[in-house]
């Protein structure tokens, strides 16, 4: 089929350290590609989230009245 007799992909095949090094290298290739998007996307999140608790806290002090 293959070319591989019964048991040979074991022997010549990926080994664990091959492994090892590539999520390594995928991690920190990944920090270095994403790094500033995520921090810009969680100060935008913190923000739309802490408006949105201003809101909520200023509505619930009127006694959900609007001015």
């Amino acid at each position: 089929m293959l070319g591989l007799k019964g048991g040979q992909f074991r022997r010549t095949g990926v080994t664990g350290g091959n492994i090892v090094v590539g999520v390594f290298l995928g991690v920190l290739s990944g920090k270095y590609i994403f790094e500033e998007p995520m921090q810009r996307y969680w100060a935008e999140k913190h923000a739309a989230d802490a408006a949105a608790a201003g809101a909520i806290s200023s509505s619930s002090s009127n006694g959900g009245k609007e001015n």
